[in-house]
């Protein structure tokens, strides 16, 4: 008898976003400290949303842009760094290798 609890489709897609934003974004620098690694929960569910229904690379820009000037109050650091983090978002549609 196993001690795991079945994963869901949503978990797994939640946690690899969660994985690329602390990777790849983190303007928080969250990722350091495991205690913090849910520090971006919040935008979980619109960036799956975002990514489930075909959004493009410039929406997830947008998103995570307004999300830096709005949420956090971050000064404007412009957008291209944000093409990478969305990039990787988007790889999340591929079917898995192998």
């Amino acid at each position: 008898m196993s001690d795991q609890v079945p994963v869901s489709g949503t978990e797994i897609v939640d946690a690899t976003v969660r994985a690329v934003l602390l990777r790849d974004w983190d303007p928080h620098n969250a990722a350091p400290n495991e205690a913090a690694h849910g520090t971006y929960d919040q935008y979980l569910a619109p960036l799956r949303a975002l990514i489930e229904r075909g959004g493009t690379e410039d929406e997830i820009v947008d998103f995570l842009y307004d999300c830096e000037k709005e949420s956090m109050c971050f000064p404007s650091l412009g957008t291209q760094r944000l093409r990478r983090v969305a990039r990787n978002l988007l790889r999340l549609r591929e079917p898995p290798a192998g």
